[in-house]
């Protein structure tokens, strides 16, 4: 079953909730605002002076590695047998592949499936994996697995399957494993986008047999960089040979400084400058070419040990905003809201929203850009010319995940929004109507 958030009867507008601020009257033409320099992050990730100065006495020496401290806190937190520090979320996804690939033995079929619309690391993990990749479709409606196309995948013999949570929307993992279990297949949950998200009461990120985390800068929970792979039953106590570097000082410098510049630029009177500089290519999406395997630096554990508690408290920050926006922004036939899944507790990394010309239907896209409101994916992953040199399997066409590289837009929902903020998200989300593209 699903549940409808909220209803989108065209030319509806809904009342404010109790106690949020009213929307100003929306005024003739474009919705403009004087913002200076002021930039809106698309995401933010909460470090502080006291995690910095942790993880520069961890990458130094001077304090214990916390790394033993932070597999014990993982298996804890997401209830797992074994758990794996490493140099990135996309590194912790590609050694997760690895691993069922080498239990299920040479005669298993060397494919991986992957969803058709997600994030491209996870196309660079199936590549750096040497699999491979047959593509099921997304449901546009709710940003989950295509439960007939991923059939005709396994029918096919397909062993294992990647399913992701984007923008923190969990997945419905009770159908999800209905659908696998006749076929055998062994699904990788990928909780890279999932903090704060929950199913039945567990968090993603402790649903599959095995999960993999992201602790990137825009993750909700970051130490900068570092990634983990969960493992869960009989099987997690198999080590299966896979060798990952070490890292070098070089590296431990370099998530140091990373991290620094985060806490420095990432709010709304500072994002700009980074943002004006063209090399940095911040909110694009792009392919990365994957890497060798290494384990996740001193510097970073340190800063997610010492962030969690400042991530739980931006998880709530985002669960209320993006709550808010939804009960006040003005759906419409142009204008629709994701079906949240019964029994699924969004994290809201991002709010998605399917928007009938994407960004190019707003008036002003720059504008738009500058309140933290962003296009999604801009291509669906068969299009990418490394997945293709690899893609095997029935399905060719994709057009669950085509409607949202067209359609999906994600507004911010971070703590830094302000009461206007929220305001004038409402009010370019209700301009988005009125122009001749939307029409």
């Amino acid at each position: 079953m699903m549940d409808n958030t909220p209803p989108t009867s065209p030319g509806l507008k809904r009342a404010p909730q109790r106690g949020a601020p009213a929307v100003p009257p929306l005024q003739k033409g474009a919705v403009r605002e004087r913002w200076s320099f002021r930039r809106q992050p698309p995401v933010f990730s909460p470090l502080s002076v006291r995690a910095l100065l942790h993880a520069a006495a961890a990458a130094s020496g001077r304090a214990p590695d916390p790394r033993p401290g932070l597999q014990r806190l993982l298996a804890a937190t997401f209830v797992a047998d074994r758990v794996e520090l490493t140099g990135s979320g996309t590194q912790a996804l590609e050694l997760a592949m690895r691993t069922v690939w080498w239990r299920a033995g040479t005669d298993a079929p060397s494919v991986v499936a992957l969803p058709a619309f997600g994030c491209f690391d996870i196309a660079t993990a199936a590549v750096g994996s040497g699999l491979s990749i047959a593509l099921y479709d997304v449901d546009p409606d709710t940003l989950t697995p295509d439960l007939d196309s991923l059939r005709s995948i396994l029918a096919g013999g397909v062993k294992i399957v990647v399913v992701a949570h984007l923008f923190g929307y969990p997945i419905d993992w009770n159908g999800l494993q209905e659908c696998a279990a006749p076929f055998g297949a062994v699904l990788i949950e990928d909780a890279a986008q999932g903090h704060g998200a929950r199913w039945w009461e567990r968090p993603a990120g402790a649903l599959g047999s095995l999960s993999i985390l992201s602790f990137g800068r825009g993750k909700g929970w970051t130490g900068s960089r570092g990634g983990a792979l969960l493992q869960r039953g009989p099987a997690a106590l198999d080590a299966p040979p896979h060798r990952l570097a070490n890292p070098v000082p070089r590296d431990e410098a370099s998530a140091l400084g990373t991290a620094l510049a985060q806490w420095m630029l990432g709010t709304p009177g500072l994002y700009w400058l980074p943002a004006s500089i063209p090399a940095l290519r911040l909110g694009e999406t792009r392919y990365r070419e994957p890497v060798p395997l290494s384990r996740m630096t001193r510097a970073a554990a340190a800063m997610i040990w010492t962030s969690g508690p400042l991530a739980t408290t931006e998880m709530f920050a985002r669960r209320s905003n993006a709550w808010e926006l939804l009960a006040r922004l003005p759906f419409s036939d142009h204008v629709r809201p994701l079906r949240r899944q019964l029994g699924g507790d969004p994290g809201f990394l991002r709010l998605p929203l399917r928007l009938s010309h994407g960004l190019a239907g707003f008036r002003d896209a720059g504008h738009a850009r500058r309140l933290g409101i962003a296009a999604s994916y801009p291509s669906t992953l068969g299009q990418l010319e490394p997945v293709r040199e690899r893609l095997v399997g029935p399905e060719t066409h994709w057009p669950g995940a085509e409607i949202l590289v067209r359609e999906l837009v994600t507004l911010p929902t971070h703590s830094r929004l302000t009461n206007r903020d929220k305001a004038t998200l409402v009010r370019v989300i209700e301009e988005y109507r009125r122009t001749p593209e939307a029409r």
